[in-house]
């Protein structure tokens, strides 16, 4: 009987020089792959880290889905 990972919302912000930081909503299993999918979708150079965490229900309120990635 196999089960599907459970999923976090992870906030990764991405820092460019000159510019001001955002923040990004990822769905993922783990902190690495959130990390992962950001830093494929932004310049190289970009400086990606874990800031925080979204709950559950708000998840559900915004309707996240996995390997989207949402500028909150």
């Amino acid at each position: 009987m196999s089960h599907t990972p459970k999923r976090h919302a992870y906030l990764v912000a991405v820092a460019q020089k000159r510019e001001a930081v955002r923040v990004y909503a990822v769905l993922a299993i783990t902190a690495y792959e959130a990390l992962e999918a950001v830093a494929l979708n932004v310049p190289p150079k970009t400086k990606v880290e874990i800031v925080g965490s979204l709950s559950r229900a708000l998840v559900k309120r915004i309707r996240l889905v996995p390997g989207e990635l949402r500028l909150v």
